[in-house]
């Protein structure tokens, strides 16, 4: 076996999603350190690392030859809007809410696609349509590169036959998110709902899981306490 083509050496962050191991091999401390000291370099995708993008629907994928574009639905924001949905009886269709995030990858591109053996070792594939982001990994990051492994679903269209985790690695010079949650959370609910949705994005960018309707549900209830009037 090619150790040099295995998740495990590869991207050892994600490989136990992939494959089954005797025992942790990748140190979450010092990778975290790795990424809080380069957070310049890394923009606003640093807010949104170590699963804060987990489950996001995969909306689109454009490659072009110099630019990787992905945009996704996503899925913490689309879980609070659900909340106030239901928290106020608001009629809204549930597939309106949408509230988009790209990652750009631009700059001397490279493009692989990817699967995972059950001994580790990584298959490379055509491009194929793949359907949720589930997580990723920083690979190389310096001054003229950065290199991150996407760990995304694919769901098979034959039914079937299961859909599979499936590994995109992208090399490029630059990234850059565009965030465009806010002007599609106002075009939804307008400006009714602002203070909660600020209320949320500043939990969802502390270390708090904010990912699930019971916890929105409590988000709600803390900014009602927190601003509820006193009574005499």
């Amino acid at each position: 076996m090619n150790d040099k083509r295995n998740i495990k050496t590869i991207a050892p962050f994600l490989a136990e999603d992939f494959i089954d191991l005797d025992e942790p091999i990748f140190d979450r401390d010092k990778y975290s350190i790795l990424l809080n000291e380069n957070s310049d370099r890394l923009k606003n995708f640093r807010k949104y690392l170590i699963w804060k993008l987990h489950d996001s629907w995969i909306t689109e994928l454009e490659i072009k030859s110099k630019k990787f574009e992905m945009k996704l639905n996503d899925f913490s924001t689309h879980v609070f809007g659900d909340t106030i949905v239901e928290k106020f009886k608001i009629d809204i269709e549930h597939d309106k809410l949408n509230f988009p995030v790209i990652i750009e990858l631009k700059g001397n591109l490279n493009v692989g696609f990817f699967k995972v053996k059950e001994n580790g070792e990584i298959e490379s594939i055509e491009p194929i349509k793949v359907d949720e982001y589930l997580g990723e990994q920083i690979l190389k990051l310096n001054n003229n590169q950065i290199e991150i492994a996407f760990e995304l679903w694919y769901s098979n269209p034959n039914e079937d036959l299961p859909g599979e985790r499936i590994l995109i690695i992208v090399s490029a010079k630059e990234i850059n998110i565009i965030e465009n949650q806010k002007k599609a959370w106002n075009e939804i609910f307008g400006n009714k709902y602002d203070e909660y949705y600020k209320y949320f994005k500043e939990q969802f960018e502390s270390d708090r899981y904010v990912s699930d309707y019971t916890e929105c549900l409590k988000l709600v209830d803390e900014y009602e306490e927190k601003t509820k009037k006193p009574t005499a």
